[in-house]
C-alpha cells in the first residue's frame, strides 16, 4: 500500500495539497504505517535472500540429478559414483545452514503477511467505516481526513449521482458546505460560485504527482486549470476529459483490476464495463475493505463520465469526444471533468511503480 496523503491542510487554508510526511496527533497512525513499511521492506529482504540462495538450492538439484543419471549408469559401487554423492554431501553440509537461516526469515516474513493480509481483508460495511478515524491519513485522501461516516457515504453518494470525485481536491470546507444541498444543480453551483478555490486545490494537488508516467498528463491538466480560469470552458473540458481518457487507456484500467482482485471483469471489457464491474461488485459499499475504500471514492464519478447513450445530465467524456454539441460542452461539466481527471492522476501516481525511489506518503 503507498500512502500519498498526509494530515495538513484539510481545511483548505495555506498549503492544501503540499502534504508533509509527519502526521502529528496520530501515533496510531505512525505505528500502523511504518508497521505496513516493515512488511513491505521484509518481503524485499526475503525476495532478495531467496534469488541470492536459489544458485546454492539449484546446484544440491544439479548434483542430485548428476549423482542418479551415475549411479542408473554405472551402479552405486562406482568410484565416480561415490566421488560425486561425497562431493554432493559436502556441499550441502556448507548450503543446509544457510538455508535454514532462509528458513527463519521466512517464518518472520510469514507472520508480517498474515498480519498485513487481516488488515486487506477487513470488510467495511457501514460500522467499520468509524475505523478509519482512527488510522484516516492512511486510507483517506487529505482532504478527507476528520468527516464522520455519514458524510463519506455522502461522499460516495454524491459521486455516482453528481459524476466528480472529491478526493484530494477541494478543500474540506468546500465538501463540507455541499453536503446541505438537495439538488444536483445546486452543488455544481456551489463549485461553480468557488472555482477559483477548487482550482486553486487541484493545482496545489497536482504538485503530488511526479510519477514519469503521468507528469505529460499532469502538464495538460493544469492547461485545462488556466483555460478554465480564462473563462474558455468547452477548451478546459475537452483538455479534462482527454486526459481522464489517456489515463485510464494507459494505466487506469489495469490500477482498478489491481486494486479490486476479487471482481469477475467481462472479456475485452472496455472502461465503462470495468469501471462498472468494480463498482456493482462492491454490494452498496458493504464489501469494500479499508485498502480499497480510496480508490473506490475515486472511481464513483468514473461511471457517468464512460457512461453509453445519447443524452446526459453529467460529464460525460465519451459524448464530448464523439458528439460534441453545445448540450455536451456545459459550463457546470467543467469542473466535475477536472476533478475527476485530477483524482485519477492521484490515484495513480500512489499505485505506479518506482524502482528507483521512495512512493509518496499517504
Amino acid at each position: 500500500m503507498n500512502n500519498e496523503d498526509a494530515l495538513g491542510a484539510e481545511d483548505g487554508e495555506e498549503g492544501f495539497g503540499q502534504e508533509g510526511e509527519s502526521h502529528q496527533g496520530y501515533g496510531a497512525n505512525n505505528d500502523l504505517s511504518g508497521f505496513m513499511e516493515s512488511i513491505k521492506q521484509i518481503s524485499a529482504w526475503h525476495n532478495s535472500i531467496d534469488k541470492m540462495l536459489e544458485p546454492a538450492r539449484r546446484h544440491i538439484r544439479q548434483m542430485e540429478s548428476t549423482r542418479r543419471a551415475i549411479e542408473s549408469v554405472m551402479g552405486p559401487g562406482n568410484a565416480v559414483y561415490q566421488a560425486a554423492l561425497d562431493a554432493q554431501r559436502q556441499y550441502r553440509a556448507f548450503a543446509e545452514p544457510v538455508l535454514a537461516l532462509q528458513s527463519d526469515l521466512s517464518d518472520i516474513y510469514d507472520w508480517h503477511s498474515r498480519i498485513n493480509d487481516v488488515v486487506r481483508s477487513v470488510s467495511l460495511p457501514r460500522t467499520l467505516l468509524d475505523q478509519l478515524a482512527a488510522t484516516a491519513a492512511l486510507f483517506l485522501p487529505a482532504n478527507l481526513v476528520g468527516l464522520d461516516t455519514e458524510d463519506l457515504y455522502t461522499i460516495l453518494e454524491m459521486g455516482e449521482d453528481d459524476g466528480l470525485s472529491l478526493a484530494w481536491a477541494p478543500r474540506t470546507e468546500i465538501v463540507k458546505s455541499l453536503f446541505p444541498l438537495d439538488a444536483r444543480q445546486e452543488r455544481y453551483a456551489l463549485l461553480a460560485e468557488r472555482r477559483d478555490d477548487v482550482l486553486d486545490d487541484v493545482d496545489a494537488s497536482l504538485q503530488i504527482v511526479t510519477h514519469p508516467e503521468l507528469t505529460g498528463m499532469v502538464a495538460i491538466l493544469s492547461t485545462a486549470i488556466r483555460t478554465a480560469r480564462a473563462g474558455f470552458g468547452e477548451g478546459a473540458q475537452a483538455l479534462a476529459g482527454n486526459v481522464l481518457e489517456t489515463a485510464m487507456k494507459r494505466h487506469g484500467n489495469a490500477w482498478i483490476r489491481r486494486s479490486f482482485p476479487q471482481v469477475t471483469y467481462p472479456p475485452k471489457a472496455g472502461h465503462h464495463g470495468t469501471i462498472g464491474s468494480a463498482l456493482d461488485d462492491a454490494d452498496d459499499w458493504g464489501d469494500l475493505t479499508l485498502l480499497q475504500f480510496k480508490h473506490y471514492l475515486v472511481l464513483a464519478g468514473m461511471r457517468n463520465a464512460f457512461g453509453p447513450g445519447a443524452t446526459q445530465d453529467t460529464f460525460n467524456r465519451h459524448l464530448g469526444a464523439h458528439q460534441a454539441s453545445p448540450d455536451t460542452y456545459r459550463a457546470e461539466f467543467v469542473l466535475p471533468a477536472i476533478l475527476l481527471a485530477h483524482a485519477l492522476l492521484r490515484a495513480l501516481n500512489q499505485d505506479l511503480d518506482r524502482p528507483d525511489e521512495e512512493k509518496d506518503e499517504a
